[in-house]
């Protein structure tokens, strides 16, 4: 029998003892101190992490059985169109969304009945997408956001930061624009698209946005021409410092400590909008051509020259995570009130479950008094929830257009908030499809006699 040797099993104890305490202390250090270490490896749990639930949350997509991005549990009973008190209007509604286990474009009549369609795939317009850091791996992981139709019957959208497409009548493709686009398109006044961008600086890169550290992403205002090339193209955040703003971009609670971590986003652009000629008017602040931006983090809503640069007018709050302002006739700017934070959502989902709250709500605003009203949403038979998205329009006659994002919904409203139309996406049951967009149009906006296509 091996005779037991004391000394020496008392060695390696106090060395794996003091291993583990050593180890243990540099790693209390570590993460007081935040160092390159600490970072790095709470860097490599999270990307283990998202990787483990990426996986898991991606089999039934990635499998082509369930479009877990396109969905959401169903609010409101009926399928199609549910309420229409407009039966004698000629209107065409542009939806765009997903419908039939696709991404798509649907110009309806006010009772339903499909006028023309534009199924579409992101692989099919881009089959290779070298503009993209990470393309998307199967097409439903990428959706559109932001969509019009022209006189002629074309019509141009984004593929969310995927980028700009246009299609013809007949869904041919014209043109692409290989940037990463997002969230809305309008007519520019003098002719053209005003469209949101984006721009990525890796971690080697300068940062020329002091003090937010690389990587992140800038958002940027892109004007496209008619044929699909870029005239311009604007930093938001380079707008913040020229004219003296830089304490508003900083003022988000972030540290700004070396090497800290945070979303990679500086301001989130979420729509533009074009002051036009015929109510131009209205607005002594401004003029023909003014652009007015949204930025969800910063809860901000800001009119610009694009040509100048110079920021007229700017406001935060009182709307919280809003989308979609909007020029509106008689002066004063519309908004899409989200009105809710995303951590509404359960963590790691954008499931919009039926005990939040329906908050959102349409707002105006003056610029010249900033006098602040709430136009539809604070009546009972009025709430609806858009945690994320949404989107509004004034109609001609005085009206909402309203897409409930995460309802599957569009309803329309008379001057008076009563509901006059409405349209449910239907998926399942249990479920609908979302809607990211929907417009109205006067028959006699078209110059198409014929829809059909052979």
């Amino acid at each position: 029998m091996q005779h037991f040797d004391f000394p020496k099993f008392l060695f390696y104890s106090v060395i794996i003892v003091g291993t583990l305490g050593a180890s243990f202390s540099f790693g209390l250090y570590s993460a007081d101190r935040r160092t390159v270490i600490y970072e790095t490896v709470r860097d490599l749990k999270k990307t283990v992490e998202l990787a483990i639930g990426t996986v898991t949350n991606e089999v039934l997509t990635l499998a082509n059985i369930h479009p877990e991005h396109f969905l959401q549990p169903a609010r409101y009973a009926g399928s199609g169109v549910t309420v229409n008190k407009k039966i004698n209007s000629n209107d065409l509604i542009l939806l765009s969304g997903f419908f039939d286990k696709a991404n798509e474009l649907r110009l309806i009549q006010r009772n339903g009945d499909i006028v023309a369609r534009w199924p579409v795939r992101f692989s099919e317009i881009f089959p290779a997408p070298s503009h993209l850091t990470n393309p998307p791996v199967t097409d439903w992981n990428i959706d559109i956001h932001g969509a019009l139709i022209l006189s002629d019957g074309s019509v141009v959208f984004n593929f969310e930061y995927g980028g700009l497409v246009k299609l013809d009548r007949c869904g041919n493709l014209v043109w692409t624009l290989d940037k990463v686009t997002h969230h809305s398109i309008e007519k520019a006044e003098n002719g053209g698209f005003w469209v949101p961008g984006r721009r990525h600086f890796s971690g080697d890169s300068v940062s020329p946005y002091p003090p937010f550290e690389t990587p992140f992403y800038e958002d940027t205002l892109i004007k496209v021409s008619e044929s699909g090339q870029v005239i311009t193209e604007i930093s938001v955040p380079e707008l913040f410092y020229k004219n003296d703003f830089e304490a508003i971009l900083s003022s988000t609670g972030e540290n700004f400590s070396k090497g800290s971590r945070w979303d990679n986003e500086i301001v989130h652009l979420n729509k533009i909008d074009v002051l036009q000629s015929d109510i131009a008017g209205d607005f002594p602040m401004f003029n023909v051509g003014d652009l007015a931006l949204s930025l969800r983090q910063l809860n901000l809503v800001m009119v610009i020259n694009p040509t100048s640069g110079d920021i007229k007018w700017l406001k935060v709050g009182p709307w919280l995570r809003q989308h979609d302002p909007e020029f509106k006739l008689g002066g004063t700017i519309s908004i899409f009130n989200n009105n809710i934070y995303r951590n509404a959502f359960n963590k790691d989902s954008d499931i919009s479950h039926s005990s939040i709250p329906r908050v959102s709500n349409i707002v105006e605003i003056d610029p010249v008094s900033n006098e602040y009203s709430i136009i539809y949403g604070n009546k009972s038979q009025q709430r609806f929830l858009s945690v994320v998205r949404g989107k509004h329009e004034v109609t001609a006659d005085g009206g909402l257009l309203i897409t409930e994002f995460e309802g599957g919904r569009v309803f329309e409203t008379n001057t008076s908030g009563n509901i006059v139309w409405e349209y449910i996406n239907r998926y399942s049951q249990q479920e609908v499809g979302e809607i990211t967009e929907a417009r109205v149009y006067t028959k006699n906006y078209f110059n198409v006699s014929d829809w059909s296509c052979i």
